[in-house]
């Protein structure tokens, strides 16, 4: 039987130093076309000459890398993109973040963006060259795709998005920042949000009780009872239905005490990141009620449960986020008690009308701060200002009014 022979693996290109080594003329077997690559920016680029003669390939070649130097010395991109090729990258940079924890909720609503309308709409459009005609166009094209006028909260998200892109395309070298686009919001300004009246507030919290007991025995008396908990909740802390409501575990829940008085904080993460809450003291009683309500954490105070440090959820069900089912719920309740619409706007109320609610009492009742209720609620002074200065104006009657 005759040894197996030995044979050195084939070249897979063939390759031509050119620009006195800083360009490489190269060919693959699967191609008749040269390609070349030099290195620009701190990376290696390549691309196709289009030529299969090796002469005319020279040339191209060194066209090729002469402007490219050009155009780094003189603070241009290199390499042109298509937008929906960045916007790609973009999106992954965030699922990247967000699976690494270090991302934000905001995230999923600028993928949304970028998906739905952006891609579709600027995809085929060079990243270095959206200038205010081209946004001017997507601005009538996104009106015509959305089958109305965009409010100005949307706008703002799919400018978020569009600045998420720009980042990626300059941080890779594919725009810079003069040629960054001016970014509009000619969107229609929102109108007050739906939120309760202290008598509208206090009819659910009373009809909530009766609501509780004619369900029936079983997976419905268990819903309601949590739902009823997670409204009283949210409506005495402000935070987030969703994004932070359904994502609060008991260890992110925690006492402390400050010039001798105990007081509850939560720790939230959502919209805008990471920040702590301080409950209103009646959220003890609410959270203190679903702890009991679970026979294997019914012994013992509320203090002591806390300090096991459980990663359960609060409000989700067998762990499923209860976002769409208890939103639902929630507004057949409010049927039932005729609080669905809010009388003054006609809108519907939601689940997000308890953070509106606690906002209005906060500002009506001197609680805080236009700029503490901010931080508290995890946004802008702006944003409160804007949805909640009818309140506040409201309370200075006496001083506008003079006595």
């Amino acid at each position: 039987m005759l040894a197996a022979r030995c044979t050195m693996p084939q070249k897979v290109e063939h390759t031509v130093h050119i620009l006195e080594g800083q360009a490489t003329l190269f060919r693959r077997p699967t191609t008749p076309h040269w390609h070349v690559r030099y290195r620009v920016h701190g990376k290696w680029e390549r691309t196709s000459t289009k030529c299969t003669d090796l002469a005319e390939a020279r040339r191209r070649a060194t066209e090729l890398g002469t402007e490219a130097w050009f155009k780094e010395r003189n603070g241009l991109p290199v390499v042109n993109k298509r937008f929906k090729s960045v916007a790609r990258l973009a999106i992954r940079r965030m699922d990247e973040l967000a699976k690494s924890g270090r991302g934000k909720a905001t995230y999923k609503t600028y993928t949304q963006a970028i998906e739905n309308y952006l891609i579709p709409l600027l995809g085929n459009h060079n990243i270095d060259r959206l200038d205010n005609a081209v946004l001017a166009k997507f601005g009538a094209e996104r009106i015509e795709l959305m089958a109305r006028v965009p409010s100005a909260s949307v706008i703002n998200n799919h400018n978020s998005a569009l600045n998420r892109v720009f980042e990626e395309a300059i941080e890779r070298g594919y725009m810079t920042k003069f040629q960054l686009p001016m970014l509009r919001n000619d969107g229609v300004k929102t109108e007050r949000r739906p939120d309760f009246r202290l008598e509208d507030y206090t009819q659910l919290y009373k009809g909530m009780r009766s609501w509780v007991r004619a369900a029936r025995q079983g997976n419905e008396t268990v819903l309601r009872n949590i739902l009823r908990n997670y409204v009283l909740v949210l409506a005495n802390t402000g935070i987030r239905a969703g994004t932070e409501g359904m994502n609060l575990q008991w260890q992110h829940i925690e006492f402390f005490e400050q010039d001798g008085r105990k007081y509850l904080m939560l720790h939230v993460d959502g919209k805008t990141g990471r920040r702590e809450v301080i409950a209103r003291h009646n959220t003890v009683c609410y959270l203190d009620r679903m702890r009991r309500q679970n026979p294997a954490w019914a012994a013992g105070t509320f203090e002591d449960f806390l300090r096991r440090r459980s990663t359960d959820y609060v409000f989700r069900v067998a762990s499923k986020d209860m976002t769409t089912p208890f939103g639902k719920m929630f507004a057949r309740l409010l049927e039932r008690l005729n609080l669905l619409h809010d009388t003054r706007n006609g809108k519907q109320r939601t689940m997000y009308s308890l953070r509106h609610y606690y906002a209005t009492m906060a500002l009506t009742y001197n609680r805080m701060t236009v700029y503490n209720l901010a931080r508290h609620l995890g946004t802008s002074v702006a944003m409160i200002e804007q949805h909640y200065g009818h309140v506040e104006l409201r309370r200075l009657a006496h001083e506008i009014a003079g006595g």
